[in-house]
């Protein structure tokens, strides 16, 4: 435990002064750390398990008693559980507070001394969930044996006193206990564990290394190696970054000269430490490529370690990751900055997969090289601490709840470029966790871009305020936002800058049909017999395999995976998705003939799809331009006849359809469906919003309408008098709407960590689970042998929505397995499933 001690706080100091974190750490400490209070802090760190020497641990681990804890004894005396106890003062001679003491303004043990504490006992991602019995005899001397649990406290305070003497240098100065400091210190502490804790390079005394004093200096020879090993130093990647031209066509050669949006992030000025930079252009100008120069410039001057590149889901992070990856190995080499997969499961680094092993905690690597640069890929809590990352904005999000290791996420990442790509303001709760989470990082000189192609100019502004208290009344009026420009990049406390949209315009046709008929579908079969490859989205899974079956009964080409007909949703199984994400792309790209392909809201985003005509269940309008990016997403592409400019069809049901789901209260009749409007778009004021807006222009210029669509849809302003304009119904629906969306927010401020409060009053409630979305639990169910799925590839694993389930006890396992010709039937519970080229889905209910 000496030794253990040792290494983890040789790797605390290695951490601490790590030059970005430390800088960061000393924003939100409220002064620079100085190198006094580094040995302090690590010194703490090493006490980290002291309380494993009380008796009931000591039986614990020898397997002659019941489980027990290492921080529960200790909280119980020094943390912020403390109660009254003689045994106290009899630690605090064997820790040597005297001499430490007045690290801290009070000389008796305040919350600052006990917070402190807490930080420390909460390595393993929490604090106890309450304090023990204080009981003597835990830890006293053994009369029997002779074992001493004073003794052994002191022996380990003894050996990092000697490792640490400048911590007791006279030096008036206290340590920094605020709130914000100890939640990110919290997350040093943590990883210093992890990373103290790896055997194969912190070797046991009896495998050769040494121990006691002559373990010091060895110690911090191998914390500083794993620092730079694991690439939490990057100082030979930034001389490598210096020596690059800050020419876009050779950081780009696939690319052409740079568009507005890149431009303006290559040759603009860099924000200020803490301030927060909104990316605002439409889909297809090149968000993804300006966010990678906004990186490397920053990291070529020193302001960032690293990088966090956030997406809206799994499947849009795996498309990302891999233009990323290639990106950061052409500029830096193959023994630059490991670009992770941070997507639980898939243990991908660069162009590296990673297998996890039989026992379910290590993963298989091909060479001890890529096992380091693959550390940080192997669970999802050390996400935050790898070099350049590429995940869903879930695993970011994580690091600003109560959840366990929250501060592991949050902690590390301080010293990354955050990027959230798509952002919107549809999902009040998610954006209440986002503004929490970037609350903490900007404070702390953090940077973060922001990008989106439908961002409003309200979420706009509460997003670059992240720490501020906003109503409605102080955010822009409707007239202010529609004149906003658009497209745009904005820093905090600034104007909004208008980037020049020269270059990617086009016009949309529009039209409007009320549903789907049959006359539709003769058109899609035209379509497709005439070369065009046509999109069709649909807002619900069921619907998309309907309109499959449709397609097929009359004859028409619709897209195949690996040979099979088959619709592009959610519910597929990974390795499935996979596929269909693969076959999709080529199919687009590499088209020999027409086909239509019909899609869930999973062809809306990151996928590289350019289509000849899009078809399109009627959505909100800031959803509907993200769709829009996929039709003539690239001009220069070949079109059939007829087909030459960009044309849109939209089913949208007219206001009297849509009137029948309401009842006269304003809450939607039960059993009422219709394209999704009301369950998957809630806010049926905001759809009509948007058909209003279409069928009043007839075209649509992209980007130029942009800004005027989305804050025709978006604004209260302008959505309570659209409302008004429907009837009653309607205001009452959009005001259920709006007070949901702050409901929503109300449900995450209960769950998000509260930094101005210290660790003890962050804890979790018992009763409360937190999650980065709201909504029921889905399931992810490993199936108990490996099946031939539709498109011929072995499923391991299919995902279940918590609606087909509900009644389903999670702990049921599957059963009556029956794999057959791509089809995979097998039964949970009291529900059957079927698993075909459509996807899952429950028979019978």
């Amino acid at each position: 435990m000496a030794d253990h001690s040792v290494d983890v706080a040789a790797v605390a100091e290695a951490l601490l002064t790590s030059p970005t974190l430390r800088l960061r750490l000393g924003k939100l400490a409220g002064r620079p750390l100085t190198d006094t209070d580094i040995a302090r802090l690590s010194f703490f760190a090493g006490l980290h398990d002291i309380g494993k020497v009380v008796h009931p641990f000591q039986r614990y681990i020898r397997g002659k008693g019941p489980g027990a804890s290492h921080t529960a004894p200790v909280w119980a005396l020094l943390g912020s559980a403390r109660s009254p106890s003689t045994i106290r003062k009899s630690l605090f001679g064997w820790l040597g507070r005297r001499r430490w003491k007045r690290w801290f303004s009070d000389p008796l043990i305040g919350d600052e001394e006990a917070s402190l504490w807490d930080v420390v006992l909460a390595h393993h991602g929490r604090l106890p969930s309450e304090p023990p019995p204080v009981r003597a005899q835990d830890w006293s001397r053994d009369p029997r044996t002779g074992y001493d649990p004073g003794s052994a406290v002191a022996e380990v305070t003894a050996l990092l006193k000697g490792m640490f003497p400048t911590a007791f240098a006279a030096d008036a100065t206290t340590l920094p206990t605020a709130p914000r400091f100890l939640h990110a210190l919290a997350g040093v502490v943590v990883l210093a564990d992890w990373l103290g804790s790896d055997v194969q390079h912190f070797r046991f005394p009896d495998t050769g290394a040494p121990s006691g004093a002559a373990r010091i200096g060895w110690s911090r020879g191998i914390a500083a190696e794993a620092i730079r090993r694991l690439r939490f130093d990057l100082a030979t990647d930034r001389e490598k970054a210096s020596g690059l031209t800050l020419d876009f066509r050779e950081l780009f050669p696939e690319a052409s000269d740079p568009r507005p949006a890149q431009r303006a992030l290559l040759e603009g000025p860099l924000p200020e430490p803490g301030q927060i930079v909104v990316l605002e252009a439409e889909t297809g100008s090149g968000k993804t490529e300006a966010a990678l120069v906004h990186f490397l410039r920053l990291f070529r001057e020193r302001e960032v370690d690293g990088m966090y590149f956030a997406l809206p889901t799994r499947s849009a992070a795996v498309q990302i990751h891999r233009r990323i990856a290639t990106a950061v190995q052409r500029w830096f080499g193959p023994e630059g900055p490991p670009v992770g997969l941070a997507v639980p499961g898939y243990f991908r680094v660069d162009d590296d997969q990673g297998r996890r092993l039989p026992d379910g905690w290590g993963v298989l690597w091909d060479d001890e090289r890529t096992r380091d640069r693959g550390w940080a890929v192997e669970g999802s809590k050390r996400y935050l601490a790898g070099a350049v990352m590429v995940g869903t904005v879930d695993q970011a999000l994580l690091g600003a709840l109560k959840v366990r290791h929250a501060q592991l996420r949050s902690g590390p990442m301080l010293r990354l470029l955050l990027v959230i790509d798509e952002v919107h303001a549809s999902d009040a709760y998610m954006t209440r966790l986002l503004r929490n989470l970037l609350d903490q990082h900007t404070e702390a000189g953090g940077h973060a871009l922001l990008m989106s192609a439908t961002l409003g100019s309200s979420a706009r502004e509460r997003l670059l305020r992240p720490g501020a208290r906003i109503d409605n009344d102080e955010l822009p009026g409707s007239m202010t936002a529609k004149a906003t420009p658009y497209p745009l990049v904005q820093r905090a406390a600034e104007a909004p800058r208008a980037l020049d949209p020269v270059g990617s315009a086009k016009t949309v046709s529009l039209e409007l049909c009320e549903s789907e008929t049959d006359a539709v579908y003769e058109r899609l079969l035209q379509a497709a017999d005439a070369g065009a490859a046509v999109l069709f989205i649909r807002n619900r899974v069921a619907d998309a395999c309907e309109s499959v079956r449709r397609l097929e009964e009359i004859g028409a080409g619709v897209f195949r995976c690996n040979g099979v007909v088959a619709p592009h949703h959610s519910r597929f199984a990974p390795e499935d998705r996979r596929l269909l994400d693969g076959a999709l792309e080529d199919a687009f790209k590499n088209r020999s003939e027409g086909f239509i392909a019909v899609t869930t809201q999973t062809a809306e985003q990151s996928l590289d799809i350019c289509a000849d005509w899009l078809v399109t269940d009627i959505a909100p309008g800031d959803v509907l331009l993200q769709r829009i990016g996929r039709l003539h997403r690239h001009a220069t592409n070949p079109r059939p006849a007829g087909f030459e400019s960009p044309r849109l069809t939209v089913i949208a049901p007219s206001p009297s359809q849509v009137a029948g789901l309401l009842r006269s209260d304003g809450g939607r009749r039960r059993g009422k469906t219709l394209l999704g409007l009301g369950t998957v778009y809630e806010n049926l004021v905001g759809v009509l919003a948007t058909r209003d807006w279409l069928a009043r222009h007839g075209v649509l210029r992209v980007p130029e309408d942009c800004r005027a669509l989305v804050e025709a849809v978006t604004h209260h302003e302008g959505l309570r008098a659209f409302a008004a304009s429907l009837g009653e119904s309607f205001s009452a629906h959009l005001e259920a709407v709006l007070i949901g969306s702050q409901v929503q927010g109300g449900a995450a401020a209960n769950v998000m960590l509260d930094w101005e409060q210290p660790l003890a009053a962050n804890q979790p409630p018992a009763n409360l689970e937190a999650a980065t979305r709201l909504g029921l639990k889905d399931r992810r169910l490993e199936l108990p042998r490996p099946c031939v799925g539709p498109f011929d590839s072995l499923v391991h694993s299919l995902h279940l929505p918590a609606w087909m389930v509900e009644d389903v006890d999670e702990k049921a396992e599957p059963e009556d397995l029956v794999p057959s010709a791509g089809v995979i039937r097998f039964r949970l519970g009291p529900a059957s499933f079927r698993y075909d080229r459509f996807g899952l889905r429950r028979v019978g209910k």
